[in-house]
């Protein structure tokens, strides 16, 4: 698999199994030992790349289109610019406990 796309791949498929943990009424709708192959139809060279996978005439194949992506958020809160003398300090005290 193309490198990017195999990334892209991974990304989606995380992506799409912390929706159907979400919305686990979703998977219902796919049949039990159902291959799933998850497309992007925004992205034509991603999409045609996957469906180039699909073995002919495997009606146990599911084609998802993932739709939209929401923007990644960030789950950091409060961070703050530190001197190294800082972090070492801190890092001590951390480590003494």
């Amino acid at each position: 698999m193309n490198d990017i796309y195999r990334i892209k791949h991974n990304d989606l498929f995380i992506e799409f199994t912390r929706y159907i943990t979400n919305h686990p009424k979703f998977s219902e709708q796919i049949p039990e030992g159902a291959e799933v192959l998850l497309l992007d139809c925004r992205d034509a060279g991603y999409t045609r790349f996957m469906l180039k996978s699909v073995p002919k005439g495997n009606k146990n194949t599911i084609l998802i289109d993932v739709g939209e992506l929401a923007p990644i958020r960030s789950r950091l809160k409060k961070p703050k610019i530190i001197s190294r003398d800082a972090a070492k300090k801190s890092y001590l005290q951390k480590s003494h406990n």
